[in-house]
Order: structure tokens, then sequence, then C-alpha cells
């Protein structure tokens, strides 16, 4: 049973993901959309991979970290099914770039429950998202994740709000100094445009609205989910997955402001997703029906794409 198999944290499983998500790369990357056959074209494609691989290795460890979940491989799965399930992420270097950086940066915010040196993991949690700014510019909204932080878990201290104010500050004085030895003011421009387009979709296919429908759908199951058995957390796992679930409001915010060129920008609301849709299949008692679902989100983006 497939629950039973990803029910645990080993390699194989680990190497059963990357494999699904190899496949639905290189259907994206070589058929689905055309590539550039060259050396450069071919090491930006690799590395984009590796960029992913690294980042699904990135998430199994900051949910074990943190036992934001139990101890199995459904957030990794689960984010790898979701975001197969929109091909233009795979061709969107700078996304998933940015997404990685956000990634490292929920890391460091995430782990401040443990009130070890909270000044220098909001510091570097602001760092990241920064310069995660620099790929994709909307994502500096996730800097409301690092205050929110500072509110759930309660380390108000004054010096802690000013703290990614500092980071921001820091960042911007490298960027102006590589800006003036490197660049002009119009690569700044036109690097953080701030456009808005409130969300209107430009992908009209009825797989495309599917996939968003069907992510919209399990997210608010999972949200629902989590509030019934709320309680039945422990305090500090109750801190995070709010937090979680501020990341995926803040996810969706960035995909519904932005100008939305192909939809991409969804990828910063499905590791939120992912983690609250495992711990709604941990709380799911009937194997059957938990079996179901995870063979539905397997088989997800093969359905969807005889739909496109």
């Amino acid at each position: 049973m497939i629950s039973s198999f990803f029910n645990r944290t080993k390699p194989i499983n680990i190497l059963f993901i990357v494999v699904y998500m190899a496949f639905f790369y290189c259907l994206s990357r070589f058929f689905l959309y055309r590539p550039e056959w060259n050396i450069g074209a071919m090491t930006t494609y690799i590395g984009l991979f590796l960029v992913l691989v690294f980042s699904v290795f990135l998430i199994n460890f900051i949910v074990r970290k943190n036992a934001l979940c139990e101890n199995n491989s459904y957030s990794s799965l689960l984010f790898v099914t979701l975001i197969s399930l929109f091909p233009q992420i795979f061709v969107s270097p700078e996304i998933v770039v940015a997404n990685l950086f956000v990634l490292l940066a929920l890391r460091r915010i995430i782990s401040i429950r443990s009130f070890i040196k909270v000044k220098q993991k909001l510091f570097d949690a602001s760092l990241w998202i920064c310069v995660s700014a620099l790929f994709y510019e909307w994502t500096l909204l996730f800097l409301l994740l690092v205050f929110a932080a500072i509110v759930v878990y309660r380390v108000g201290d004054y010096k802690n709000w000013l703290v990614p104010l500092v980071s921001a500050f820091v960042v911007g004085i490298l960027l102006l100094t590589y800006v003036i030895w490197m660049r002009d003011m119009n690569w700044v421009e036109e690097k953080f445009l701030f456009s808005i387009d409130f969300y209107s979709v430009k992908t009209k296919t009825l797989g495309f609205i599917s996939a968003v429908s069907f992510t919209v759908l399990i997210g608010l199951v999972s949200i629902i989910s989590f509030i019934r058995h709320y309680k039945a957390k422990p305090s500090v796992v109750q801190s995070s997955l709010l937090l979680v679930i501020v990341a995926m409001f803040i996810g969706c915010g960035v995909a519904f402001v932005s100008n939305n060129r192909e939809s991409d920008e969804l990828i910063f609301a499905l590791f939120p997703v992912a983690v609250l849709t495992a711990n709604y299949l941990q709380e799911i008692k009937k194997i059957w029906w938990k079996d179901g679902l995870l063979w539905l989100f397997a088989a997800a983006p093969f359905i969807l794409l005889f739909i496109n």
C-alpha cells in the first residue's frame, strides 16, 4: 500500500520521489515546451533540476527537524506531485531558485521555536528572503512571515522587530555596490518592477484550471482538519503550523497580485499546502481512504496531461 511505503523517511522513499519528479521535469522541459539544444541551455536544465532535487531534500529536512509531521515522507511526495500539476514551473528558473531561498528562510523562521540564537535566525531568514527577491521581486512579501514569527513565538523584544530591517538594509547596500560597479539604475528598475495584475488566469486551459481548483480544495480541507485537531497537537507544533498557514496565504498573495506571466508563482504556496495536507493524511484512520488520496495525488499530473 502506498501509504505504508511513504509512512517512513528512508532513502528509497526520497529516491522514488526524485525519479517521479525527474519524469515530469523531462516531460515538461523537452516535450511540452520547446527546448534549446546547446551546451549552455543543457547546463541550465541540469542545474535547475539539481535545485529542485535540493529543494525536496530541504523540505524533508525542515519537516523532520521541526516535527511538522510524523516520521513520514508525505510532505516531500505531495510537494512534488503538486508542482507536477503545473509544468510551467519546470521551465521557470528564476521562480524555482526564488522558491529555494524562501524555503531556506522558512527553515530559519520555524527553527526560532527553540529560542536559541533568535536574532541570528531572524537576520538569516530576512536575508534569504531579500536574496530571493533578486530572482522574483514579490517574494519580499515573505518578510511579513518573519514579523509573524516574532508574534507567534512571542519573542517580541523591540530589537527583534528591527532585525529584518537591518538585514534588508545590508542586502540593499550590497545590491547598490553591485549596481554602481557592474550595472546601472535601469537594471534595478527592471529587476524590481512590482507590476500588479490582480489574479486573472492567463492560462485558461481546462488542465490548469483543474489543477488550481484541486490545490485550493485540498488546501481548504487541510486547514479545516488542522483547526479540528489543533488542541491535540503539542503547543510548539501548533505555533509552527500556524506559521505554515501564514506562509500559505502569503504564497497565495504573491500569486494573486503578481503579473502572472505563466502562473508559475503558485509554487510559493505549494510547500505549505503539502505540509498541511500531510497532517490531514496523518489524521485519517481508514487506510483505504488514505491510500486512495495518495494515489489520486500521484495520478493527478498524469490525468491532467490528457486534459490539456
